[in-house]
């Protein structure tokens, strides 16, 4: 299956996410690509996605949904990726609860510099 498919299935799949369907909205995924480097690169699953877990409170939305016991508190995050520390800080903890409380291998969790590289090789993981 290809990388584009791949992520039109995650979409499908995160949609039925609790609280994830704010992330998918066309005017927020517009806006987040048109204030970022990425205003030149075309609309596509694979850019949606990518922009979404740089921002990281998706993945921290993803964590909520799979341990409602351990909330994070994700509501008064800025939707932004004008502050890149804040939004590292939401994909590390995601990294750590995949490592930590879902036992992941390490080589199957990308690492925060993959996710901000510009190649699709980390972002895959």
């Amino acid at each position: 299956m290809s990388l584009y498919q791949s992520c039109l299935n995650l979409i499908e799949r995160l949609a039925g996410v609790p609280d994830f369907e704010q992330y998918l909205d066309p005017d927020l995924l517009h806006h987040l690509q048109a204030d970022s480097a990425w205003a030149s690169t075309p609309n596509d699953p694979v850019t949606q996605l990518w922009i979404l877990f740089r921002l990281g409170t998706p993945l921290a939305c993803i964590l909520n949904g799979l341990r409602p016991h351990q909330q994070l508190n994700i509501h008064s995050a800025e939707l932004s990726l004008a502050n890149v520390n804040a939004c590292k800080e939401w994909v590390f903890h995601f990294i750590v609860a995949c490592l930590q409380d879902f036992k992941f291998e390490k080589e199957n969790v990308f690492t925060i510099s993959e996710l901000y590289h510009d190649n699709t090789n980390g972002f895959v993981k």
